[in-house]
């Protein structure tokens, strides 16, 4: 009596033919739903994980830039040659001229500090700041009739839609006959926008460039920065070295990778970090595979007494056990797979019923950063997290496997 048709029958007849108690079965069962479980959430969180670095760093990158030239004492004139000159340079995508400043903007009583980014016209669009989103208002009349546009959660402080005005007040003094005084100027708001980001969304005034010339006075071929984006993010190390060349010393240079290295560390170890904790959720569920194999083990030792007497050899009474074992494994796994696809589709779904049903916040962005909530896949980690149930599996199942396939098929029947 041998052969896979006689293992995979008798395994077969284990799984689905569970004893009169039902104790072992429910062992089963919940050996099963813990893999499910534990694999869900390892892939589920991870995603999330994933979704929220991508979108943390797109909207970083999005609304700074890939690299930044910064002009010494914030001024860069004579800009457009050199800006042509870093545009020709290879895997540089587009370059964004602008003036940036810090500010104070005001509206009914209400005062916020704010940075003001000069844009040229053909920028002051959706696509070319990053994850922008209009919310109210519209950016071609901005290009168009001149004022401003703010960050949605700037406007929601102030307390300002779009038709209001609201004054801007630079810490530049200027020269009056009667002293120095703050230069400020109101501005009516064409546009709201949701940059993704909500340090960025609290803080962002955009306008023209030629209007922020001359509220800044600047002349009208200076500027304080040009932003340099890239076709990959990860050739910065390659653009860097030509870049200090072309700049020559006038200006400084940044990567992205120096914007916020601490925040970029930690989150690459945190990734690493979780995967391990969430790891150790599997092994645990694979101990339950250990435990209700070594009792039906105990269960079936008459069993395999007489499988034993009847020619079945030790290599196939472990073949036996190790496809139950490995069976309930790779089920859990499977089942985790289809839980964590469901939960990553409708991850926005669950986070508004989750808010409606018990009154929480699940994602706030003050303390997330970005506004909304995502899951990006990455299949090399889903893979890496099948292959370690796996292994977790079979590793849980050769010790009950070779415990049966010792028994002494005598010494049983002689206590039936």
């Amino acid at each position: 009596m041998s052969g896979q048709g006689f293992e995979w029958t008798v395994a077969r007849r284990y799984l689905l033919r569970p004893p009169s108690d039902g104790f072992i079965s429910l062992n089963t069962i919940l050996s099963v739903v813990a893999i499910m479980l534990g694999v869900a959430a390892l892939i589920s969180v991870m995603s999330v994980m994933n979704g929220f670095r991508a979108g943390l760093m797109e909207s970083i990158l999005g609304h700074q830039g890939h690299a930044v030239i910064y002009g010494y004492s914030a001024k860069i004139d004579n800009y457009q040659p050199l800006a042509e000159k870093v545009a020709s340079l290879p895997h540089v995508k587009r370059v964004r001229p602008y003036i940036e400043a810090q500010v104070m903007v005001t509206q009914n009583g209400r005062s916020y500090g704010a940075i003001v980014r000069g844009l040229p016209d053909e920028h002051l669009t959706e696509a070319s700041m990053g994850d922008a989103k209009v919310i109210d208002g519209s950016l071609n009349i901005l290009r168009g009739e001149g004022g401003i546009v703010l960050g949605y959660m700037l406007a929601r402080k102030l307390g300002v839609r779009v038709g209001d005005t609201v004054t801007i007040i630079s810490p530049n003094s200027v020269s009056t006959p009667f002293g120095s005084t703050l230069r400020y100027l109101a501005f009516p708001v064409q546009a709201v926008v949701e940059l993704g980001l909500y340090q960025f969304d609290e803080t962002f005034v955009g306008m023209p460039l030629d209007q922020a010339q001359t509220f800044f006075r600047y002349d009208e071929n200076t500027i304080s920065n040009i932003e340099i984006f890239l076709d990959d993010p990860e050739n910065i190390d390659a653009v860097l070295p030509i870049l200090t060349d072309v700049v020559d010393g006038k200006a400084i240079i940044q990567g992205w990778r120096s914007y916020n290295p601490a925040l970029i560390g930690a989150l690459q170890t945190e990734r690493v970090a979780m995967f391990m904790i969430l790891s150790l959720i599997v092994l645990v569920a694979v101990f339950n595979i250990s435990s209700s194999l070594v009792m039906l083990v105990k269960d079936k030792s008459g069993d395999i007494a007489i499988l034993r007497t009847m020619g079945a050899t030790r290599r196939s009474i472990r073949r036996v056990f190790l496809i139950v074992g490995l069976s309930v494994g790779l089920t859990g796994i499977i089942a985790g797979g289809v839980l964590s696809s469901l939960f990553i589709t409708y991850i926005v779904e669950i986070k508004v019923f989750i808010e409606w049903a018990f009154g929480l916040n699940v994602w706030d962005p003050e303390t997330r950063w970005i506004s909304e909530i995502r899951a990006d896949v990455d299949w090399v980690e889903v893979m890496l997290t099948v292959v370690v149930a796996v292994v977790m599996s079979f590793l849980a199942t050769v010790i009950p496997a070779i415990r049966a396939s010792r028994l002494d098929p005598v010494a049983v029947l002689r206590h039936e």
